[in-house]
């Protein structure tokens, strides 16, 4: 196709038709507009884009179809807040509990509809609010999330969680360098417990922060932490919205560690709350809540330990008794024993001298008996018959004194043990005894330290003395003091 023939079609397809100017095209949709609509118009959707006021004190943001934060909205409208309806809007949302307009919140605004000529941009300009909206829009969806919480039985499981007895590894989920961490550091630093802070970093307020407390709060679960405190500083009910989101409520209730909340809201608990552990008014007030528990075990531990010192004490204090009183059993019984023994012997002395003489008495006689028979025989016979004598003298002499030296050995083998058994002996020999100040028998230099009273009673008196330097035995020692 030549370049002539294309000249001639374009010619043809603009014909006869009008041709706009820009300023005429938008002044004609601006017409229309405000000819469709004359007055302002109430008209609901999601705040987006929020930017803050300008020098001049002018607001701007998007009015869009609800949606979610990852999600692009079906239909938006620019919104032009200008400063003097600024603040009628600022004195109808009031302070702390209205809210404020957020990005994310979905708000029913009223204004004019016009088209902004020098943009060719058609826009809302904002001059009132329905707080009553917003406020009934989100206690809508708090209520809905609370009955699904509860159908799913989630609403108690992160109460169920034991909270441990001393929580010293805390995972703080907050937006980190706010009042609200340097409020909970502070309580836990001056308490003097030896915690440990893992802080999940989060914003805590605007369009999509839910989803990234969520994530934050499963970050801190992962760290290995005794528990996670989740805390904020106070704001409106609109800025404090991702607390009352299913992204939270359902990250803090599927957590394997009890949740502690500190979100400084004046009025309502959160959902957040709700399906928290335990649900404080502030991030001091949760941090004073993790002291308060590790202080209640440090108060029972020393109380355990105390009840620990007493019970040895006692038993220790029944075992010397125990030992005493064996003590004086034991001196009792030898000293018994060796009176038997020394009368026993005097019985077989006396029995022995008896029968001795006896024997020498019969032997007399018989020897009398015989002396006119011995009287008559040879010489031989007669000598014969004094060795016999003498034979049979001797081994009487011979049994009496056996006899006597073995229970004389025996009493002396009775008297040895009963000297050894007396502690009196034992400290004679150059053994001492030593307690420390608190009269406990010491055993082992591991009960002393440097500067320990020491008491070390002798065989003549006992001497007290202070403990410069413990030096342990390498080789295991005799277990006597």
């Amino acid at each position: 196709m030549s370049d002539d023939s294309s000249v001639g079609e374009v010619a043809a397809v603009g014909g006869d038709a009008p041709t706009y100017d820009v300023a005429e095209l938008v002044g004609l949709l601006a017409d229309l507009v405000e000819d469709a609509f004359p007055d302002d118009i109430w008209i609901r959707g999601q705040v987006r884009n929020l930017r803050s006021r300008t020098r001049a004190g002018h607001v701007y943001f998007d009015l869009v179809t609800p949606a979610p934060a990852e999600k692009t909205p079906e239909a938006a409208l620019p919104v032009v807040l200008f400063d003097w309806y600024r603040k009628i809007v600022n004195r109808v949302l009031g302070s702390g509990a209205k809210g404020q307009m957020v990005d994310g919140v979905e708000v029913r605004i009223r204004g004019g509809l016009s088209v902004y000529k020098a943009r060719g941009r058609l826009q809302l300009q904002m001059k009132a609010i329905d707080p009553a909206y917003t406020l009934s829009r989100l206690a809508d969806q708090r209520d809905r999330l609370l009955g699904g919480l509860a159908t799913a039985g989630l609403l108690e499981r992160n109460k169920s969680l034991p909270l441990p007895a001393l929580p010293l590894r805390v995972g703080l989920v907050t937006s980190a360098g706010s009042a609200a961490e340097a409020d909970f550091a502070d309580v836990l630093a001056s308490s003097g417990i030896g915690w440990e802070i893992l802080v999940a970093d989060t914003p805590v307020q605007g369009f999509g922060s839910e989803q990234k407390i969520a994530e934050a709060l499963a970050l801190a679960d992962s760290l290995g932490v005794d528990v996670i405190a989740l805390v904020r500083g106070g704001g409106a009910r609109t800025e404090l919205a991702p607390f009352d989101s299913t992204a939270v409520a359902h990250a803090v209730a599927q957590r394997s560690v009890p949740v502690l909340t500190g979100i400084g809201h004046e009025i309502d608990r959160s959902v957040a709350d709700l399906v928290a552990h335990t649900a404080c008014n502030t991030p001091t007030a949760c941090a004073a809540a993790l002291v308060e528990r590790a202080g209640r075990f440090d108060r029972a531990t020393l109380d355990l330990w105390r009840g620990i010192e007493g019970a040895a004490a006692a038993r220790l204090a029944a075992d010397r008794q125990l030992l005493d009183a064996a003590a004086r059993r034991t001196g009792a019984t030898v000293s018994s024993s060796c009176r038997g023994a020394r009368s026993e012997m005097r019985r077989l002395a006396r029995a022995i001298d008896r029968a001795a003489n006896h024997g020498v008495e019969r032997a007399r006689w018989q020897l009398d008996a015989q002396h006119d028979l011995v009287n008559g025989r040879a010489s031989t016979h007669l000598a014969g018959h004094h060795r016999l004598l003498a034979s049979a003298t001797e081994r009487l002499r011979l049994d009496g004194s056996h006899a006597l030296e073995t229970q004389r050995r025996r009493l002396d083998a009775l008297e040895a043990q009963a000297r050894a058994y007396d502690p009196q002996r034992a400290l004679e020999r150059g053994w001492s005894i030593t307690t420390d100040g608190a009269g406990r028998l010491l055993r082992s230099v591991a009960g002393i330290g440097p500067g320990a009273t020491l008491r070390t009673r002798m065989s003549d008196g006992t001497v007290t003395s202070t403990a410069e330097a413990v030096t342990p035995d390498d080789t295991t020692g005799s277990d006597h003091d």
